[in-house]
């Protein structure tokens, strides 16, 4: 009898960007799911019916300290206005709990609570 495939875990995203069309190129979407060091990045970027993405470990999208932004994810940051996300994501690569400081920074810049995706 074939083993069944287990489905792959529903991982929760907290959405701290989504940008509309404007003056960089093509809209940019970021996700943080918190997991400590192995917490992961989902990037979506482009036009939404032809958008391409992608889910990066944490440490990839931090620098070689891990205290900093990996330069390779500058463009999507800027774009985005992520900068004040870094320290928080340094901090949960440290291994803090901080999703629930993501949530209230997110509001404090939008007045709003962030979305959450799966």
């Amino acid at each position: 009898m074939a083993k069944r495939k287990r489905p792959a875990p529903r991982r929760q995203f907290i959405v701290v960007a989504r940008t509309g069309s404007g003056p960089w190129p093509h809209p940019v979407e970021v996700g943080v799911h918190p997991a400590g060091a192995d917490s992961l990045l989902s990037f979506s970027l482009g036009p939404h019916i032809v958008n391409a993405g992608g889910i990066v470990p944490l440490g990839n999208v931090l620098d070689e300290s891990r205290t900093g932004l990996n330069p390779m994810f500058a463009e999507e940051f800027d774009a985005a206005g992520l900068h004040w996300l870094v320290p928080l994501l340094a901090r949960l690569h440290a291994g803090e709990e901080v999703a629930e400081e993501i949530r209230a920074a997110y509001q404090a810049l939008h007045g709003k609570r962030p979305e959450t995706m799966f």
